[in-house]
């Protein structure tokens, strides 16, 4: 379908090239589809675009506009020119016209419809184009202030929703965008502090306030409402109440620690929110299971206990990660191997080298995966309440059976929004209901229902098995002995399959770290962070091996030496993906990875490639741990990968059952393949072919 977009700009997408259109022939599309429907006489589109000459000029000038349009725009596109003697009418039939839509949609009350009304608001009409024609320029300016109309009143909306229903995310979004179109909206300013303040932001709240005032006295010389200051003052005497340190023991229920600075660090396109406190010798940064939300883990005097805790004996880095809290929301479901990297980049931001890594439940399983990748960044690994598996199998049957991940799905989306059932995840404060509270709007903050399932549905399909030999640096387990989400054999299952590790196992049924006997918990991991952590590890890593073959004979007399430079076209593909050359023949090579991701999509990239030349390529994938001897790198992993290819069809990538494992939430789709003989791959040697999702439906 053909589109034609008028906000933010002129852009018409389906055969036609946008700059071969004249600035007047802009105007005059613009002109007509708006108006579209509707016959309009040819003198005034005339007097509307050429007015500073004659009536026959102008006239001209208009039929050899209409037949630049016609050839660049034809009905076959869904746009009609219908003339009738001296009137024109533009029928848009099948055209996506953004205008149109974002008119239909901003007259709806679902707030889903509204926000496809916004996303459809890229900027004013035509914006930045003008043309020295006055009588368009009024009309221009006519149109562009009601459309903002428009957009602000889907704001105004979207604004007092959000905040009604608690969805203080979406609200401060929406409150932003509008103040950026009106800085002097005092009641907006307002709802802003109001969202900030519930979200535990007191301090982002206060500044907001300055930024209303210093607007109001720079373009107004007046001084903020009386509304508008009492709530300031609000706000200031709730910061003053909540700086007092932390207490020794609990805080009592209401108490809130003042919630310090969320700052934001790109990664992969998405911005990954981060926090840092405490002054500590050691860094370590806290990945946190499902979902979180920095700021409102202040709020709670438990957590906040437990925080201030760790940063008494380290410079403590807390981030949400990506899909949750306040980070980037709406990314689609993430991969261990991306959230790997934006805990590296928020460790790239904050200046970390050698960074202890504590992930607890689901976060674990990303900070084992880092730890073995990146041994040289990571000083220690601890962790709390963490699988290693998360759904049953017969070589692992302590995890939740498929019907139990099931049942916990739809208890999830039943209860979302209601007081938290702690009875799993903290049994000792089911009775406490400001916890229970709390928690509730935790979640409701952390995520949207429906994202919160996909999460908890994508964190059971994990499996790191296979990758826990590979981890050589010094690593404590803390399990609880009645942990009612993770049972004990299996934190006792990473301490046997860990090389090393220390185990402790605590008595208590609490699975969060905030819960029951929280400050024996911290008296280990401070006694374990505390002691003489080794120098940077060996030379032992994880990488993932990408083995390609190029399987198609050429029938050039020069067949060797065309396929020798098409192993040199491979080698630049490898490059562009970040890979790392190991060695390479007349009729292949080996590479290295660092994401498991990125050697399939470097895998079809050279085959897709390869595919205009008649050759024909198969390819292996697998991770391993190798050692680094003399800048190349040897072991089990790459002899695996070359076992595997020999088992490749040509055309055909496959992968071992450690990548499918490990790359849930990738959107390539995996086919088991039978009969291989390749008994030295880990998982029995099973085999899986790999593709796109596109290409599989």
């Amino acid at each position: 379908m053909a589109r034609l977009s008028l906000l933010g700009g002129f852009d018409f997408a389906g055969g036609a090239v946008a700059p071969s259109f004249t600035r007047k022939a802009r105007a005059m599309v613009a002109y007509l589809a708006i108006h579209s429907g509707h016959s309009l006489s040819r003198e005034k589109l005339a007097a509307l675009l050429w007015g500073d000459t004659g009536e026959p000029q102008a006239r001209m000038n208009l039929r050899q506009a209409l037949s630049v349009v016609r050839k660049a725009m034809p009905s076959a596109h869904g746009v009609r020119f219908l003339t009738d003697g001296d009137s024109i009418m533009l029928a848009l039939d099948d055209l996506d016209f953004d205008v149109a839509r974002f008119e239909v949609l901003a007259a709806e009350a679902a707030p889903e419809q509204l926000e496809q009304a916004i996303s459809l608001y890229r900027g004013d009409l035509l914006d930045g184009f003008s043309l020295k024609e006055e009588p368009f320029e009024d009309w221009l300016r006519i149109e562009r202030a009601r459309l903002r109309a428009t957009a602000v009143l889907v704001l105004e909306k979207l604004v007092a929703h959000y905040f009604a229903q608690n969805d203080l995310a979406s609200c401060v979004q929406a409150a932003t965008r509008l103040l950026a179109w009106e800085p002097l909206r005092e009641d907006v300013h307002r709802a802003l502090m109001r969202a900030c303040a519930a979200q535990g932001r007191v301090n982002l709240a206060l500044k907001q306030y300055e930024l209303c005032r210093d607007a109001l006295q720079r373009q107004l010389r007046v001084q903020p409402e009386p509304e508008t200051r009492q709530l300031y003052e609000q706000l200031r005497a709730r910061r003053t109440a909540s700086a007092a340190p932390a207490a020794a023991g609990p805080v009592a229920p209401g108490a809130q620690a003042a919630s310090p600075p969320t700052h934001y660090v790109k990664s992969a396109c998405s911005n990954i929110a981060y926090q840092v406190t405490g002054n500590g010798p050691v860094d370590l940064i806290y990945v946190p299971g499902w979902v979180s939300n920095l700021d409102l883990a202040w709020a709670s005097p438990r957590l906040a206990h437990v925080l201030h805790r760790l940063g008494s004996f380290c410079r403590l880095i807390r981030m949400d990660k990506r899909g949750t809290g306040l980070s980037d929301r709406n990314v689609g479901l993430p991969t261990l191997e991306e959230r790997m990297e934006d805990v590296r980049a928020v460790l790239d931001a904050v200046g970390s080298k050698r960074t202890v890594l504590f992930g607890s439940s689901e976060g674990g399983s990303m900070c084992m995966l880092f730890a073995a990748t990146y041994p040289e960044r990571t000083a220690a690994l601890i962790l709390n309440g963490t699988y290693a598996r998360g759904v049953w199998a017969p070589d692992y049957p302590w995890a939740k059976t498929k019907a139990q991940v099931e049942r916990e799905l739809v208890a999830i989306e039943r209860e979302w929004g209601e007081p938290a059932d702690l009875s799993n995840a903290a049994p000792s404060l089911m009775n406490d209901a400001f916890e229970r509270e709390w928690f509730a709007a935790f979640l409701r903050n952390s995520a949207s229902p429906a994202d919160a399932i996909s999460l908890w549905y994508w964190s059971t399909e994990i499996d790191v098995r296979e990758i826990l030999g590979a981890i050589h640096v010094p690593t404590l387990i803390v399990q609880r002995t009645g942990d009612r989400w993770v049972k004990a054999e299996e934190g006792r299952y990473l301490a046997r399959h860990i090389p090393g590790a220390s185990y402790i196992e605590l008595a208590g049924n609490d699975h969060v770290i905030w819960g029951e006997g929280s400050d024996r918990l911290i008296d280990e991991i401070q006694s374990f962070v505390s002691g003489t952590l080794p120098a940077a590890p060996g030379e032992r890593v994880l990488v993932t091996i990408l083995c390609v073959d190029i399987t198609s004979p050429s029938a050039s007399p020069d067949g060797q030496d065309l396929r020798r430079g098409y192993v040199d076209a491979i080698c630049d593909q490898v490059q562009l993906a970040q890979g790392r050359e190991i060695r390479r023949n007349a009729n292949g090579l080996l590479a290295a990875f660092q994401r498991p991701t990125r050697a399939i999509q470097c895998a079809m990239a050279i085959r897709d490639g390869l595919k205009p030349s008649g050759l024909g390529v198969r390819a292996a994938v697998h991770i391993g741990e190798c050692e680094k001897q003399d800048g190349d790198l040897t072991g089990t992993a790459i002899d695996q990968a070359v076992l595997m290819l020999d088992q490749a069809l040509p055309g055909e990538i496959v992968t071992s059952r450690t990548i499918r494992d490990l790359v849930p939430g990738s959107g390539l789709v995996f086919t088991e393949r039978g009969g291989t003989e390749t008994g030295a791959v880990p998982g029995g040697g099973q085999l899986y072919g790999v593709g796109a999702a596109s290409a599989r439906q």
